[in-house]
């Protein structure tokens, strides 16, 4: 039997569910964030089926992998994926040494200001930001850059730092599988270098088991001594189809609980649920306007489609409500974790 949990009507009838606040009555339970809904049972069920030694469903530890993306899924990728902002941020920084980014689009938009300019040029303007804004670094200097950034840097709305705009369910979602002997990636579309700095501190997730999109190095020795350099070499997009095949490329198994939020993790998904034996598949929908975002189909970042729907009621995927299956959405100030000193 293949354990998987089906959302059927659940899931597409999630946007007419009504519109109140949830209290969790779960203090003393696994997951407490997490309201009691299909959702929930569906973790603990799976949990429980494939780490109980006498069950037919049990999955030895070794073969206990959980991935789960970022952006959008671990915290809030609104008004726009972070970073992009510490991106637009080093394009200024490094300014002074190219004059002529002052009259080369894109980088003149980032240095005026216009940011709308960047975004109606899609991909087009933002790749060639990411690779100027990285490149020429050893790993050590970019990494203190990334924390020197996060360390003041906030949000406009809601005026915390941006590693305070976690979901505080799934990090507590991410404790609960490692203690039922999960090891946990993250496989996100984001820079593995801008997450690793900080994926330990905030996720509890070690930065070698970050997996994202990924710059190339070049080798150099001065006097002697051996050095990385970053370079605007653009080695993949972590993304998409992507996404399952670096899994296998560099963790060598196939996962066993996925978990996204947008097409692009569709295949990441279908791919963890489509293996004899169990598995589960999870999305997070952007439901609550109020406490977070409001999205779906016409959204840049996260896009989250009727065509998207159907592949997790065809595929038994869940689909998380954060409106109405999250207690809590952000840490509160007790439970913000510092990031390390740049």
């Amino acid at each position: 039997m293949k354990l998987r949990h089906c959302v059927g009507a659940i899931a597409l009838g999630l946007l007419s569910l009504p519109t109140y606040a949830m209290t969790c009555n779960n203090a003393d339970q696994p997951l407490p964030l997490w309201q009691n809904s299909p959702r929930r049972e569906a973790i603990l069920d799976f949990v429980k089926e494939v780490t109980t030694p006498n069950s037919l469903e049990f999955v030895a530890r070794s073969n206990r992998i959980a991935v789960i993306d970022n952006d959008g899924t671990l915290w809030s990728e609104k008004p726009t994926y972070v970073q992009f902002l510490f991106a637009f941020h080093q394009i200024k920084e490094k300014a002074k040494d190219h004059p002529k980014w002052k009259t080369e689009t894109p980088y003149k938009w980032v240095l005026e200001n216009q940011f709308a300019e960047v975004f109606k040029h899609s991909w087009g303007a933002l790749l060639p930001i990411l690779e100027a804004s990285q490149a020429n670094e050893t790993p050590e200097q970019y990494r203190e850059q990334v924390l020197a950034w996060l360390g003041t840097a906030k949000s406009p709305r809601f005026k915390r730092h941006y590693t305070d705009l976690v979901y505080q369910p799934m990090v507590e979602l991410i404790d609960y599988l490692q203690e039922y002997g999960f090891k946990t990636y993250i496989v996100t579309g984001g820079g593995a270098a801008f997450i690793r700095p900080w994926s330990e501190a905030v996720y509890h997730i070690p930065p070698e088991q970050v997996i994202g999109t990924t710059f190339g190095l070049d080798y150099k020795t001065v006097d002697g001594k051996a050095e990385l350099i970053k370079n605007a070499k653009l080695m993949y997009v972590d993304d998409g189809a992507e996404k399952a095949i670096n899994i296998q490329k560099i963790i060598g198994k196939r996962p066993i609980f996925a978990i996204g939020n947008s097409t692009g993790d569709a295949e990441m998904l279908n791919w963890t649920t489509s293996q004899k034996g169990a598995s589960l598949g999870m999305l997070v929908h952007h439901t609550d306007g109020v406490r977070e975002w409001k999205y779906g189909p016409d959204s840049f970042e996260g896009k989250f489609t009727e065509k998207l729907m159907k592949e997790a009621t065809a595929h038994h995927w869940q689909v998380i409500n954060m409106k109405t299956d999250w207690c809590q959405i952000y840490p509160t100030q007790k439970e913000e974790k510092a990031i390390p000193k740049p």
